[in-house]
């Protein structure tokens, strides 16, 4: 192999890993953004939940037959 060969091979792969990084770089970026919006969505739910309720557990009774 010649050595201008082996240079476009190697630049052959730096650009094919480039646009893998990016590629990663987005798939982290939009699960980033799924991760907050589920986040949100789970303190609005506790939120609710809260405010649906006084916050204190109900009384533990025995059922009348005991």
């Amino acid at each position: 192999m010649n050595n201008a060969h082996r240079i476009d091979q190697l630049e052959s792969t730096i650009a094919h890993q480039g646009r893998s990084i990016e590629e990663l770089s987005d798939m982290v970026r939009e699960q980033w953004l799924a991760i907050d919006r589920l986040q949100k969505a789970v303190r609005q739910m506790l939120d609710r939940a809260e405010a649906a309720g006084d916050g204190s557990a109900p009384e533990v009774t025995k059922p009348p037959h005991y």
